[in-house]
């Protein structure tokens, strides 16, 4: 037995070194929707200006249209954030989440940021492996219809979608600080954490960088399917008291189809619409 503890041990050393000594990294062979790193600079009046957003089209067979735009944000005009979960297909529990900001316009326009294991050409996800440095931290902002369609067309997973109850002041703050924690990335490049740097507690830290303190550490920043429950309990989710009620009428994969060949602004409003007209005991 003691033999075994000793092994067990070096084992758990040799790991630990391992992974000390991996350095991350921003040059390596990435995949391509992975392969750019956004950006964000402001402009003179007062904008935010990225590079690298990513405006792909998925299709059911996979990317149909492969696009990288340079695109302005007018803070000031942001009114809504969004959060959606996409459940893991074999455990619930697990699911991947993101956030869209929707700014006011003539034509309204969204952008999204997803906080995701940069993966290199021919690796796959493993949470496993995520726990020990495999792949480098992205935050990747794209069009919401980008990140929809890949998601309820491409894959025909389940989606759910969230308003969240902030003030457009409180989501302009929030958005601040997401585009202060991308840009730090292309200055200290950080490596992806399947435990303390996944696709949720990453929102997570960056709405409390805002807020300090509003989105304490529970159980939903690991396993991440039941993270809306947790913002429901804390009061950000919009539609009511019962948050069973709310998921009932948060799905929008068939919502997402309907509008799947719509330019990016009228694909933003035509699936909210369909939402709302699916869910007729929400309340706005």
């Amino acid at each position: 037995m003691r033999l075994f503890f000793l092994i067990l041990m070096l084992v758990i050393a040799v790991v630990a070194l391992i992974i000390g000594l991996r350095t991350p990294r921003t040059d390596r062979d990435w995949q391509a929707p992975l392969s750019r790193a956004p950006l964000f600079g402001q402009t003179e009046n007062g904008r935010w200006a990225i590079d690298h957003l990513r405006a792909f089209e998925f299709a059911p067979e996979g990317a149909a249209v492969a696009e990288w735009r340079p695109v302005e944000i007018d803070p000031a005009a942001l009114q809504e954030i969004w959060f959606f979960v996409e459940p893991f297909e074999s455990w619930d529990a697990v699911a991947h989440s993101f956030v869209s900001f929707v700014f006011d316009g003539e034509t309204p326009q969204t952008i999204s940021v997803s906080v995701e294991a940069r993966k290199e050409e021919g690796e796959d996800y493993s949470a496993l492996r995520g726990a020990f440095n495999a792949y480098e931290l992205l935050y990747v902002w794209s069009t919401e219809k980008d990140i929809l369609t890949r998601i309820a067309v491409h894959l025909d997973h389940e989606l759910y979608a969230y308003r969240l109850d902030v003030s457009p002041e409180q989501a302009r703050a929030i958005l601040e600080h997401f585009i202060a924690r991308t840009n730090r990335l292309i200055e200290r490049p950080r490596f992806y954490n399947t435990l303390t740097s996944n696709c949720t507690n990453e929102l997570a830290k960056a709405v409390n960088d805002a807020f300090p303190g509003s989105l304490p550490w529970r159980r939903s920043h690991v396993f991440t399917g039941r993270s809306a429950e947790y913002l429901h309990r804390l009061g950000f989710l919009e539609g009511g008291k019962d948050f069973e009620a709310i998921r009932a009428t948060a799905e929008i994969r068939s919502a997402v189809h309907a509008a799947k060949d719509l330019p990016d602004g009228p694909f933003a409003a035509q699936w909210r619409a369909q939402k709302h007209q699916n869910a007729p005991q929400e309340t706005r």
